[in-house]
């Protein structure tokens, strides 16, 4: 069965899908966490841009636990939902001026599982805005969180157009909580 990842730059609407599915499907899924869920150090270093190298650590550490679990249960018949994939801290690390050698050579040797299909979520800047602003995060409500969500998601382009097990997926127009917008997700994720 398959290791089914869900990408894509803050806000797109990841976590969310991935529950949507998960529960249509009654599968098992794993989420990267939010606050609350992710050590307060950690978590606020995200936003503060302090220790680069220690969040990367912490991310890595648990990108490659959700990974290694996702694909044992995969090996027993079952498919699994992520919210991330190894291509997840390549992207995510486009705005790390100082570090960014030092963090690739830590993903390069954390050696992170591949899912079987990822899914890249997308959407314009618009909808993306908008989609931000729903979630009314105090982290994200900043001139510089837009800005940075679209060096995210084409960074995430520009990884993916080699594979070919990646598809890509606006969602500009899709909502979640339409099941006929979800069937369709689903369909492109099955063919």
């Amino acid at each position: 069965m398959a290791v089914i990842s869900i990408v894509g730059t803050s806000g797109v609407g990841k976590s969310f899908l991935v529950k949507q599915l998960a529960s249509m499907e009654c599968l098992p899924a794993f989420f990267e966490g939010e606050e609350g869920t992710i050590p307060g150090e950690i978590f606020e270093d995200v936003f503060t841009k302090g220790d680069p190298l220690n969040r990367g650590r912490w991310f890595l550490a648990k990108y490659k636990l959700m990974l290694e679990r996702a694909r044992r249960i995969s090996n027993s018949g079952i498919d699994c939902y992520l919210d991330v994939a190894a291509i997840s801290p390549k992207a995510i690390i486009v705005d790390e001026d100082k570090t960014h050698d030092s963090l690739m050579k830590m993903i390069e040797e954390a050696s992170l599982i591949q899912s079987d299909k990822v899914v890249l979520l997308t959407a314009n800047k618009e909808s993306l805005k908008n989609m931000i602003a729903r979630r009314a995060r105090e982290s994200e409500d900043t001139p510089n969180a837009l800005a940075r969500a679209i060096r995210v998601q084409n960074e995430f382009i520009r990884l993916s157009e080699k594979d070919k097990n990646t598809i890509t997926i606006d969602r500009s127009n899709l909502d979640f909580s339409k099941e006929a917008d979800l069937r369709s997700v689903l369909a492109r994720i099955r063919d």
